[in-house]
């Protein structure tokens, strides 16, 4: 006999909080962790390759951990790989795992490996739009019981995914962030009060599109003089792109108008001090900062691809441009600027859309529905939508 409580293995390549990924994944181990009656019925054991940010925050939360390193399947890890499988397969096995969730293609051949090995069901979390090639998505298919894609554009990245049946999409969910008081905010990143604040949230580098960022910032000047472009993530280190940032501002004559804030924890509550958001990058598969600031109430201009279309309605809950446009980047903002109706509009729209298509309950709720059929519990019809 089944215990009441089925246990889920949460098998993370990352012990940080790198991307919306590990947020995606504390949030809903903490919603499964929710012992309350009638709750999802499944205990969450999140495995991390060491100490860090989520370690710690499922330490608060009342989430067992475990760690166990899972190196690359190349090159001088040809001996370490099969260590670390075998390892997992054992603590799979002292958990009495019943399912195994993986989130990157690495956690996912070593949990689509050790699932089939003890006969368990294993679901492969799909968050990102590219593919490293056609050939490594059929590979991690064949080892996934179901994949879960965040967005119709991730579900379709490869031909193998998009012609399965067992890829299914559910969008990811979070709850509306708790906001610092917008002067309170500007402080903290240390902009002025009065400035029109353009943001750009995440990791900079060349993908996130820092460069056209920089390049929209002169064309935002000329309808709002006093405009700033903050970079709120990490800049610096061996792949920041902060120097670089640096230069190409010296070069379009903006360098007092740029700012490089840095990381923060809890970021998203700092989102009040901007009055717009950018999101230039050139893809994407469903972007936490674009689905944060929609339920922020900050009007967002970003680049059309991937899965952005899929959160945001272009002129309705936002705006959207080509990717690698820096000139329609600028302009969309100083649409903005000039129309504070529109942006107004905008935002009502998009805290909508968030509340109804993006709330933690809802991605929860599918996820819960996905354990239940891989684990026999639910009845057949009881399905997220199909990629």
């Amino acid at each position: 006999m089944r215990p009441e409580r089925r246990v889920i293995l949460f098998v993370s390549e990352r012990a940080d909080f790198f991307g919306g990924g590990q947020h995606s994944l504390f949030d809903l181990a903490r919603c499964l962790k929710d012992p309350r009656p009638g709750s999802s019925g499944f205990e969450p054991l999140v495995l991390l390759p060491g100490d860090g940010p989520l370690a710690a925050q499922c330490a608060r939360a009342g989430i067992a951990t475990t760690l166990l390193p899972l190196p690359p399947v190349a090159g001088g890890a040809l001996f370490a790989a099969p260590c670390a499988l075998a390892a997992l397969a054992r603590l799979a096995h002292r958990h009495d795992v019943d399912l195994l969730h993986s989130d990157s293609p690495r956690t996912a051949l070593y949990a689509g490996t050790v699932a089939g090995l003890l006969d368990r069901p294993h679901l492969w979390h799909l968050r990102a739009s590219r593919p490293s090639s056609e050939f490594a998505d059929a590979a991690l298919l064949a080892l996934s019981d179901l994949v879960v894609a965040v967005s119709r554009a991730a579900a379709r990245r490869s031909a193998p995914l998009a012609r399965s049946p067992r890829v299914r999409v559910v969008p990811t969910g979070l709850t509306p962030p708790a906001l610092r008081p917008r002067a309170e905010a500007r402080a903290i990143l240390g902009v002025p009060a009065d400035a029109f604040v353009a943001g750009v949230v995440g990791r900079v580098e060349p993908d996130k599109g820092f460069v056209e960022a920089v390049a929209a910032l002169p064309v935002l000047k000329r309808v709002r003089p006093d405009a700033r472009l903050v970079f709120l993530g990490p800049a610096d280190g061996p792949s920041g792109c902060g120097a670089e940032v640096r230069r190409r501002a010296e070069v379009h004559g903006v360098a007092d108008a740029v700012d490089l804030a840095g990381e923060h924890a809890g970021a998203a509550s700092l989102l009040s001090a901007f009055d717009v958001l950018l999101h230039p990058s050139r893809h994407e598969a469903l972007p936490r900062a674009v689905l944060e600031a929609m339920h922020a109430g900050v009007p967002i201009v970003a680049a059309e691809v991937g899965g952005v279309p899929e959160a945001i309605e272009d002129g309705r809950s936002g705006l959207l441009v080509p990717a690698r446009d820096a000139a329609r980047l600028g302009e969309a903002a100083a649409r903005l600027a000039r129309d504070p109706a529109l942006a107004s509009s905008l935002v009502a729209a998009a805290r909508h859309r968030a509340r109804t298509l993006f709330s933690l309950e809802r991605m929860t709720t599918s996820m819960i529905s996905l354990y239940d059929e891989l684990s026999g519990e639910s009845a057949p019809g009881a399905r997220e939508e199909a990629a």
